[in-house]
């Protein structure tokens, strides 16, 4: 979910998990640990979103002492916050819109030995990011913190990279079995 409608919702989340205020780096800073690596978020557009969270009446700046801008939830970001989570979501799944899609389309049967190699780099392009995933799991079990919903986040990515790895697997076969190339893998 890379909408803005989700970023709103996750930083309002965020914001709502602090009811002493939060500032926007505090903000950041949180949400990296919420969301892992999944996004990416930088402060621009953390601003515009508390500002649009806030000319909403979802969130209210905090009076103090501090330089810092300090923002907690409002009883109507809470409501708006309580009907996002319970409403089913909207995401569809994704339809394959992948480059190498687009480059099997228009391959020729002279190009396969290249394509396969190209596919072998994908693959382990795609072992890379499995590694990663392991990674930011063993990273999250040593956080002071509850990281049972990114372990989920964790888990969807591992399944949805491991079906890429499937697919060009199943790619990989039957290219061969039509064209007869070898990989050089």
């Amino acid at each position: 979910m890379r909408h803005a409608h989700g970023i709103q919702y996750a930083l309002l989340g965020v914001v709502s998990r602090n009811p002493e205020g939060v500032h926007g780096y505090a903000l950041k800073r949180q949400c990296e640990r919420f969301l892992g690596s999944f996004w990416q978020l930088n402060f621009g557009e953390i601003y515009r979103v508390l500002d649009k969270l806030a000319d909403e009446g979802q969130i209210e700046q905090m009076a103090g002492e501090s330089s810092r801008k300090v923002y907690r939830i409002t009883e109507r970001g809470r409501q708006n916050l309580d009907d996002f989570i319970l409403t089913p979501p909207t995401d569809a799944p994704r339809p394959l819109r992948q480059e190498l899609a687009v480059k099997l389309l228009f391959a020729s049967a002279e190009q396969m030995t290249d394509v396969l190699q190209m596919i072998n780099h994908q693959r382990e392009a795609y072992m890379t990011q499995l590694h990663q995933l392991g990674a930011q799991r063993r990273k999250i079990r040593c956080l002071p913190m509850d990281s049972f919903v990114t372990g989920l986040l964790i888990d969807g990515a591992e399944l949805q990279v491991r079906a890429e790895l499937t697919w060009l697997d199943d790619v990989t076969t039957k290219l061969q079995e039509r064209f007869g190339a070898e990989s050089s893998a």
